[in-house]
């Protein structure tokens, strides 16, 4: 995440799922009144990420196109109401898997 001081803050994501959304219970809080609740999901499994939508109605765009679900990839733009991530894939040292993370473009 690019705050408004120049910094750079990412949000590693977890095997498993990480919930993303409004609502203060989720892995990732966007407290923007156009985002929803539980506004999306990014599933990670087997180094692979996919994002799950939580309705058609959720603004979710990757790469400029509104999905429902999508598989993600290194450099993707993922769009969560008027927020927008760059998706960064990295390789791990220890067993050639991939460290998956999202970071804030502001």
């Amino acid at each position: 995440m690019e705050s408004g001081h120049g910094e750079d803050r990412t949000f590693p994501l977890r095997a498993g799922r990480t919930v993303i959304g409004r609502d203060g219970r989720c892995d990732l809080r966007l407290p923007i009144p156009t985002v929803q609740p539980r506004h999306c999901e990014i599933t990670l499994e087997n180094a692979r990420a996919v994002l799950l939508a939580s309705s058609p109605d959720a603004d979710t765009l990757v790469n400029g196109a509104p999905v429902t679900r999508a598989e993600l990839a290194h450099h993707d733009e993922v769009r969560i109401g008027p927020v927008v991530f760059r998706i960064a894939m990295t390789p791990t040292m220890e067993d050639d898997s991939r460290q998956i993370s999202i970071e804030r473009d502001i």
